[in-house]
């Protein structure tokens, strides 16, 4: 049956335009008859396996389902691996275009939509990507009980779910996740709840319990948080953190020149867009928005975008990112832990997150770089001579360098400086989204301009981790102007500043003799917000923070109060001069620790306040 109805499908297809000096044209004919495009995508990029073919796709809704896909093994940094149903598969390829005039792709089950695998200049545009089922659970709190820890909620009908011996199971076609990582939001403004960590389930202490009061309606109990939600609010749960990361919308593997654009990408069981190991990338005018009068809070359930040991240059220009569990962007670099000497040049080393298992970490050639992972100082510089994978997550790697002398070489960490690409991120809007707008950890020129940010966390987050995410590295030359950032770090649980600079470096291993970070410009920004501190800088060699207004918005409490609206520790030289702080408030102060040299500094009162919550001091 299901030849029969390829062939019907791939009958209705072929208007093949053959251009002589170009690449061949592929115009698929919609059909609402066919009921799955799988087999017919499946069998034209087969037909091309060089590439040098163009897809067109007017106008339409085609469905796509696993069971004729293509089974791939994706190797996929902070999403997780492993052999996946593909829809697009576009390996080892050139020249390959996915054009449409406004289609919609439906998938059906745990399928990735796209994946581009070493393949080079691919170009993807102008449809919607959606599922059948949303990859959370969501609905509207319709009761709570904080004596008893219990809340009712009314489950959103689009969601699929079942109840078995206390525990609930939401899932879809062919994929099922029990709860685990919850989130709170507010359905006036579409974002989370202010001071929303107040309302996260301890997954990790005890399961959360739940009860089919009637259909639709689940009262839950054994809530481990400060507070149960409150009525009127809409609860989230993504699911456990090995499994609610799997099918990411785009997977861009190993390839170059690949451009996204006019996409809007409704649903993701993972990040929207997962980049690693490629080379100028190249997303606009992407939209990650729920349908217009959904109800629903979350669209994408981890990033947005995201890019891992990317080279040349990302452009994000003209997106709109919220409603996702995650950041609008993340783009940072790998480190590997070292576990053991085989000799003094050759060594053995390990991927420290489990979800960056399997990656490809360098080829020969590259330079790569030691670092010390308590002080995040390098040790060392090195060309690689060669690779080799001994285990699952084990690899052993020879340099010219000589470690011999190191007394512990667990200590030391591994990246790739050859990695490390420039940024331009212009035009941009993210709002409505957990966690925060960008993270920047590359050693690229990095350009941030004309966007409009409000993040439940930090705007802007430059930070360096060599011991929990293993995410480098240092930044070189970051310039952040001319843009909005509206009522940041509304989520509580940590301090989140709107400018946050915060390599993980112990108290004790700081210092103003070593700088992790390189030039930061934060210049020309408006910021409106109601938490004490905007910026917080630490080890940055030299940062300059000029002409921003700075407007306390009031439309909160502060969550951290006492805070210096700017803190700088263990930097060099800080330039802060021509801001506008007659609307913040009146009782603000600029908070000076360990550094080299301030200057212009006039614009407040200048004392040694330095951040004692999640930072140190």
């Amino acid at each position: 049956m299901k030849n029969t109805i390829f062939r019907t499908a791939f009958l209705l297809l072929p208007l093949v335009m053959q251009v002589s000096c170009g690449p061949r044209t592929v115009r698929i004919e919609y059909d609402a008859s066919v009921k799955d495009y799988t087999p017919v995508v499946r069998e034209i990029l087969e037909d091309n396996p060089d590439g040098n073919v163009v897809l067109h796709f007017p106008e339409g809704k085609y469905e796509f389902f696993p069971e004729s896909a293509c089974t791939e093994y994706l190797s996929m940094s902070n999403n997780d691996s492993g052999d996946r149903k593909v829809a697009f598969l576009i390996k080892d390829m050139k020249n390959v275009s996915v054009e449409c005039d406004g289609a919609e792709f439906l998938f059906h089950g745990a399928m990735v939509p796209f994946a581009v695998k070493d393949s080079e200049n691919v170009r993807l545009c102008g449809f919607s990507i959606d599922y059948d089922y949303p990859w959370t659970f969501e609905g509207e709190v319709i009761a709570n009980d904080p004596r008893n820890r219990t809340f009712t909620v009314k489950v959103f009908p689009d969601n699929r779910y079942r109840i078995e011996d206390g525990r609930l199971f939401f899932g879809g076609y062919d994929w099922e996740y029990p709860l685990a990582e919850n989130i709170v939001f507010d359905p006036q403004t579409r974002r989370p709840l202010y001071n929303t960590a107040i309302y996260e389930h301890r997954h990790w202490a005890g399961e959360l319990k739940a009860r089919e009061i009637s259909e639709g309606i689940v009262e839950f109990s054994d809530f481990l948080a400060v507070d149960v939600p409150p009525v009127g609010s809409i609860y989230d749960d993504k699911g456990p953190m090995e499994l609610n990361r799997s099918c990411p919308g785009f997977a861009i593997l190993g390839s170059r020149d690949v451009e996204v654009s006019d996409v809007h990408v409704y649903r993701a069981g993972a990040m929207a867009l997962i980049a690693e190991f490629s080379e100028d990338i190249k997303v606009s005018g992407v939209s990650t928005a729920a349908r217009p009068g959904s109800r629903r809070m979350i669209t994408i359930s981890a990033d947005a975008t995201h890019f891992v040991d990317c080279k040349g240059t990302v452009i994000l220009e003209d997106c709109v990112f919220e409603s996702m569990l995650d950041d609008a962007t993340n783009i940072h670099g790998v480190y590997m832990k070292l576990d053991s000497l085989v000799s003094g040049t050759v060594f053995r080393a390990s991927f420290g997150h489990f979800q960056q298992e399997g990656n490809h970490f360098a080829d020969e050639g590259d330079m790569l770089r030691f670092i010390d992972r308590k002080t995040m100082r390098p040790v060392g510089e090195s060309t690689l001579e060669s690779l080799r994978r001994i285990g699952r997550n084990c690899y052993e790697m020879e340099t010219g360098f000589d470690l011999s002398a190191c007394a512990d070489v667990s200590s030391l960490a591994v990246e790739n400086v050859s990695r490390g690409c420039s940024v331009i991120i212009r035009n941009c809007t993210v709002r409505y989204n957990r966690a925060r707008s960008l993270l920047l950890s590359t050693p690229g020129d990095v350009l941030v301009e004309n966007c409009d940010f409000s993040s439940m966390m930090a705007g802007i987050r430059i930070c360096g981790d060599a011991n929990y995410w293993y995410e480098s590295g240092n930044t070189r030359n970051i310039v952040i102007r001319d843009n909005t950032f509206t009522d940041g770090g509304l989520g509580g649980g940590h301090p989140q500043a709107i400018l946050q600079i915060d390599p993980i470096i112990p108290q004790e291993s700081r210092g103003n003799d070593f700088f992790y970070h390189g030039n930061v410009v934060f210049s020309g920004n408006t910021v409106r917000t109601f938490d004490t501190q905007v910026i917080y800088g630490l080890s940055v060699e030299n940062l300059e923070i000029s002409d921003n207004v700075f407007i306390d918005s009031r439309s909160h409490e502060p969550i951290f109060p006492g805070l210096s609206v700017i803190d700088v520790q263990h930097c060099g030289n800080v330039d802060i001069h021509g801001n506008d702080f007659s609307r913040w408030k009146e009782d603000a102060t600029i908070s000076v620790h360990d550094c080299v040299d301030v200057s212009n500094c006039s614009d407040l009162p200048v004392v040694d306040n330095p951040n004692p919550f999640f930072y140190g001091s």
